[in-house]
């Protein structure tokens, strides 16, 4: 056993201003073999796992591929055609079939919602699909062909011995009707059988199924597939397994067998479907079976492969625009919390590599917008090291020792990070399953990264701050910032009027210019023109874009394709307009190449240049706005429940009203970005498009956070409210104790945003100026909207003395603790300490709050 004397400076608040250095000798014993200066094995253990993610993100991210967007990398695009004269298509094919094959596809070609494809109908009948670089376009021709139509039907020639029959049998491959050997075992041939099974109505079908199928490893039956009927059929479903039981059910998929099982039991509802399936085989069918299946068969009119949207120029400016915001981003945190900031530094790298492991997994498709996202993701994990950085300095301020600050740092700031991720968690849930597409894929990328930040933020950088803190090194207060900070006094409830008039100010003129018709939509959303046009010889991006720019069209989508092809989308071009179109465009990018066709009428050769252009419908439904509209007001509601659910002190009631005031501050939010882009539509011709929604819905995700940690504070300071002091007094303590974490954490997002918005190009520029809009009106509207509403509410309300009480009564009154809401230590000088215990133990009890019994023995 090792025998040392340690010497220890701490610090105690004597004044808020003033700082003085107190000796305090600490006598123990620490054992050698326990490492890190006697740390917990739980900090070690801790320390190791974060290693070894280290190391296998690093193995993923050298040895995973990574998938890249349309516009970086080019892809497959793929024109499909409706079989409207199809028997098996139900009812008289009409236009408006055409979007909901659309939906269906989008759904089937992106399952996860991560793959980016476009998908956009082209009436009367076609679908086209626009994938993003894949390494098997075989198999992505046949998923996006097949019509995926699942069928239960009771086919009593199997009863009890029949089977079916395939010549020419391939393993995970359905089987057709070649031949059936019946009950009776006579062989029934194949024409003849399938006239008898699909001339009937199938029991059931799969548009009546949950999208919930999944595909699992059963050790008895090998690959199956788990599915679940919908509400409406579940009854249908058990009635016949009831009256059929021990007899046999048949499931086609495309009128094929791919399983026959007998029924064993009654079926509530739920079953698997197996067919000695291969994994990729059953996960495949598990995805088209929650996609829906097609009301009508398709086939492919053409096929072909894409260059990038956009050039490498534009990838490149993302990239150092992001990585200049990152620097200054970092460079900030070690300038303004030292050693804890270098810690911050270090866990979002660990942030950026962790997720991108992640993306890398799924597998994520990095778009350009996608790679701003990301950045601009790691700027924004930086707000939970922030809350609890600030937090940490009040502590130490306080007189808690170094340790005992970090510890209390971290555990008090918890609840408001805790909080305000789950928020952002539930958002999430609720987009990505009433969402589709990208709508779908932004859900799931925000809530990865919101995992991923808070297990950095508060495994990581908790672990290695404990490590530093257990150093000589790391006990030096001059390392921590503690007098960088600002607690301004605001008086934010007593000039709300003047508040709520700077956001009246914000929102009214935005909502006369949306009514003047400011908001100016896509072609995502409205549809609009395509020319294909054939050239003589391979022209560039940049010369048809050019071109287009110079009639106006500066929305046009461009995408190159092999054999000279070019397929031009833009808006709406009259039919007196395409012809000047088409001739600017074969001056300023080059002739178009000529083909022969045959005159039906006259029966004579015609050269015709091979150039075609048609209508376009938006890849944008209104389902999927209407879904993503509804997506947001049951996010909020949910978010209004939880929140009531947390601040339901002394009742459910007084919580309402918290989580009703950071939904008002959230719808804020949206209205000042939605104004925004009015005007900028009315005066500059400023389009929203996909990337926009995807803006809003970031602003949604995040603007709750800044709410929840003052209104947190708040709950935590009316356990300390001083005698006569009022509701709105300890509101304004709050705002001010918590307004260096907003402004920082602003400041970061901001920096990175600015530096996106400078730097990036005009691929992400409007992107970028939503989400700049929304971060600075999100950061606003906490400070000085939320709580001055909750101050009003509860001064209008019942409860119009604002007193707040406990469940059991009324919370204690206590003299208000310093500026942190902690209480103050009392000095010492010197401490034995047992020698049996540990060196953090002996710290923690000669440094810190004291229990009432023991400060009457001292």
């Amino acid at each position: 056993m090792l025998w040392l004397n340690v010497r220890f400076h701490s610090w105690f608040a004597l004044t808020p201003k003033r700082l003085k250095p107190v000796d305090v000798i600490i006598v123990g014993n620490i054992r050698p073999t326990e490492g890190f200066s006697g740390l917990k094995n739980i900090h070690q253990r801790l320390f190791l796992v974060i290693i070894v993610l280290l190391i296998a993100s690093i193995y993923v991210a050298v040895k995973y591929p990574i998938r890249l967007g349309l516009d970086i990398k080019g892809g497959m695009r793929v024109v499909l055609r409706a079989k409207t004269n199809d028997r098996s298509l139900k009812g008289k094919w009409i236009p408006e079939k055409l979007t909901m094959v659309a939906d269906i596809m989008g759904r089937r070609v992106n399952a996860l919602g991560v793959a980016e494809p476009v998908v956009y109908p082209k009436p009367p009948d076609q679908i086209v699909v626009e994938l993003p670089g894949l390494t098997n376009k075989a198999e992505a021709l046949d998923t996006i062909k097949s019509t995926a139509k699942l069928e239960f039907r009771y086919v009593p020639e199997l009863d009890p011995n029949g089977e079916w029959s395939s010549r020419s049998p391939e393993e995970g491959k359905a089987t057709g009707f070649e031949e059936i050997v019946g009950r009776d075992g006579k062989t029934i041939p194949a024409g003849e059988m399938e006239e008898r099974v699909f001339s009937k109505d199938p029991i059931l079908e799969g548009d009546q199924l949950l999208a919930n199928s999944r595909a699992e490893a059963d050790p008895q039956r090998g690959v199956v597939i788990n599915f679940e009927f919908k509400d409406s059929a579940k009854n249908t479903f058990e009635d016949f397994t009831r009256s059929h039981t021990g007899k046999t059910l048949a499931i086609f998929l495309d009128k094929k067998l791919i399983s026959a099982p007998v029924i064993q039991d009654v079926i509530p509802g739920k079953g698997i479907i197996e067919g000695k399936f291969s994994p990729e085989q059953a996960k495949q069918l598990a995805e088209l079976l929650n996609a829906g299946a097609l009301p009508v068969p398709l086939e492919i009119e053409s096929n072909n492969s894409v260059e990038a949207t956009l050039g490498k120029q534009a990838v490149q400016k993302t990239l150092v625009a992001g990585i200049v915001g990152l620097v200054v981003v970092l460079l900030f945190m070690l300038v303004w919390y030292r050693l804890p900031g270098a810690i911050a530094d270090v866990s979002l790298i660990l942030y950026a590599l962790f997720t991108f492991a992640l993306f890398k997994l799924i597998p994520v498709t990095l778009t350009v917008p996608g790679i701003a996202g990301f950045i601009l993701s790691i700027g924004m994990a930086v707000d939970a090291n922030i809350l609890i950085f600030e937090r940490m300095k009040e502590e130490r301020k306080a007189g808690k020792s170094l340790r005992a600050a970090i510890e209390t740092g971290f555990k008090r700031a918890f609840s408001a990070i805790f909080d305000s991720n789950v928020c952002t968690l539930i958002t999430c849930v609720i987009l990505y399953n009433f969402g589709t597409g990208q709508v779908r894929g932004f859900a799931l990328t925000l809530a990865l990264g919101v995992i991923v930040s808070l297990f950095t933020a508060v495994t990581a950088s908790r672990t290695f701050l404990l490590l530093m803190a257990n150093t000589k090194f790391g006990q030096n207060d001059d390392l921590y910032g503690l007098n960088l900070g600002f607690h301004p006094r605001l008086n934010v409830t007593k000039r709300m009027g003047f508040w709520f008039g700077i956001s009246g100010l914000l929102i009214v003129p935005g909502m006369i210019f949306w009514a003047m018709g400011g908001i100016k939509q896509s072609i995502e959303f409205t549809g609009g023109t395509e020319i294909s046009a054939q050239f003589v010889q391979k022209p560039t991006l940049e010369s048809i874009s050019n071109a287009m720019a110079s009639m106006n069209h500066k929305e046009a989508r461009v995408l190159i394709a092999e054999s000279n092809r070019a397929f031009i989308t833009t808006r709406q071009i009259p039919l007196e307009e395409q012809a000047s179109v088409l001739k600017t465009i074969s001056i300023k990018v080059g002739a178009f190449s000529q083909e022969t066709n045959i005159d039906p009428k006259t029966n004579q050769p015609v050269v015709q240049d091979a150039v075609s252009v048609s209508s376009v419908s938006p890849a944008i439904s209104k389902e999927l706005t209407h879904n993503a509209l509804l997506a947001v007001i049951y996010a909020s509601l949910l978010i209004i429940l939880y929140l009531a659910f947390r601040f339901s002190v002394p009742n459910l009631t007084e919580g309402l009203k918290f989580g009703t005031c950071a939904v008002a501050a959230l719808l804020h939010d949206v209205a000042v970005v939605w104004g925004a882009f009015a005007i900028f539509g009315y005066f500059l011709n400023w389009q929203i498009d996909s990337l926009y929604v995807t803006a809003i819905l970031t602003v949604i995700g995040f603007s709750v956070h800044d709410t929840i940690v003052i209104f947190d504070r708040i709950r935590e300071n009316l356990h300390y409210k001083a005698r006569g002091e009022s509701f709105a007094e300890v509101t304004d303590r709050s705002i001010e104790q918590t307004f260096a974490r907003s402004v920082n954490t602003t400041g970061t997002v901001v920096i990175t945003l600015l530096a996106l918005l400078l730097l990036g190009g005009p691929v992400i520029r409007l992107f970028v100026s939503a989400l700049l809009i929304g971060v600075i009106s999100g950061t606003y509207s906490s400070i000085f909207n939320a709580s001055p509403l909750l101050v009003l509410w509860k001064r209008f309300g019942s409860d119009k003395s604002a007193a707040p009480v406990t469940a059991t009564g009324s919370f204690p009154v206590r003299t208000p603790a310093p500026r942190s809401a902690t209480p103050s230590v009392p000095r010492s000088t010197v401490q034995k300490v047992n020698t049996n215990t540990s060196t953090e133990d002996a710290e923690s009890s000669t440094v810190g709050v004291r229990s009432k019994k023991r400060r009457r023995r001292m």
